[in-house]
């Protein structure tokens, strides 16, 4: 893709944003396009939404962190996608009827960044992610369906447009996480009480911490990096839970914690 087909279609991808309308035209637009390809169009129209001070990129999203997510849509690889401060929120909020299209809950580990992560010789992993923390904390992600129809939306159209991020809900913090198995924390989510999916921490990249290192290194490789104040979302213990209708769902870290938020 060109400059200008880049440039092109993230204008288009805005303006359907903003104007909250149906994305239909992204499987063609893409089709000759690749992985990078998709994140150009990504941080252009991270430009385009926070131009003027409009909003801003407060952190990422890491998406797709098993091979039977990402190899099913065309990907190579896990995906990542922004996070806009508007999207921010802390348990117990609420979205009004009408605020959303299709919605749907992931229950997912929130980092929170300390200190910017630099580039470095060796890629960063699990342990050497863990000073740049400054605290971990149980989250759950709300996503969005904004296509005409999803099984037609790949993966490069996905990334394209934040792999369906709508907000970041923060629950309470997870004390004492540098003692704890990630791997082994059984995160599940609830809609009015009923389970809809579970599954453990081991489901994202085999650990949150290996999934926020992979992000940093992904960030590095394409000139950005994670900074003090970033918000993370690690990736999902389980597949995203699209909801029949409104109600209060909940992402539950069992023993640890629980987020919770309101759909009107």
């Amino acid at each position: 893709m060109t400059d200008a087909d880049i440039a092109a279609l993230a204008d288009r991808i805005a303006m359907a944003r903003q104007k909250k309308t149906v994305i239909d035209f992204l499987p063609g637009a893409l089709a000759e396009g690749t992985e990078a390809d998709a994140y150009k169009v990504q941080f252009a129209v991270h430009e385009r939404l926070t131009a003027a001070g409009a909003d801003r990129i407060a952190g990422w999203k890491v998406a797709a962190t098993l091979p039977a997510q990402y190899q099913p849509i065309g990907l190579s690889g896990p995906a990542f996608a922004g996070i806009y401060q508007s999207g921010i929120k802390l348990s117990g909020a609420t979205f009004p009827k009408g605020s959303l299209r299709k919605y749907g809950i992931e229950c997912e580990v929130v980092a929170r960044i300390a200190r910017e992560v630099p580039a470095q010789g060796a890629r960063y992993d699990a342990e050497s992610i863990k000073p740049f923390i400054g605290g971990l904390f149980c989250g759950m992600e709300v996503v969005e369906n904004r296509f005409a129809d999803v099984a037609k939306a790949d993966g490069k159209c996905r990334i394209a447009d934040e792999f369906l991020q709508a907000a970041c809900i923060v629950g309470p913090e997870i004390a004492n996480w540098q003692s704890l198995d990630l791997a082994a924390v059984h995160g599940r989510s609830l809609h009015d009480g009923k389970e809809l999916a579970a599954g453990p921490g081991a489901n994202v990249m085999g650990n949150p911490l290996s999934s926020l290192a992979w992000l940093a290194n992904q960030l590095i490789a394409r000139g950005k990096t994670l900074r003090a104040g970033d918000t993370v979302l690690t990736g999902s213990t389980h597949p995203p839970q699209f909801l029949s209708g409104p109600g209060e769902a909940v992402s539950e870290f069992v023993g640890i914690g629980e987020t919770r938020v309101t759909f009107g």
